[in-house]
């Protein structure tokens, strides 16, 4: 095999490589936060949907301190206001439903 083609195989193996670790357009973005001393990912689903879950896969304390945490949360990830919210898959899920034409104040 000559040099040049072996070069092109190494440049073309290593783009392919690089391409493998960017995210996909479609692909969720997931933000690490801090609730209350316990880390929680946070996943925005759609366009107006945000979901947190426990890092730990344990089911997220419901209290009303941890829900505004949470709440307060997605809208720091998101810079949207949390419109509704409410917990799912046994408690092991907080959704929040985003208004993001209402921004919020700086």
């Amino acid at each position: 095999m000559n040099h040049g083609l072996k070069f092109l195989l190494i440049v073309a193996s290593a783009s392919l490589g690089a391409c493998a670790l960017m995210p996909l357009p479609n692909q969720a973005v997931t933000h690490k936060v801090s609730v209350n001393g316990e880390t929680h990912l946070l996943t925005q689903i759609t366009d107006s949907t945000w979901t947190a879950r426990s890092a730990s896969s344990k089911p997220l304390a419901s209290t009303p301190a941890s829900t505004a945490a949470l709440r307060m949360a997605v809208e720091q990830a998101s810079g949207c206001k949390v419109t509704d919210s409410d917990y799912s898959g046994q408690g092991r899920q907080f959704d929040a439903q985003v208004d993001c034409g209402s921004k919020l104040p700086n």
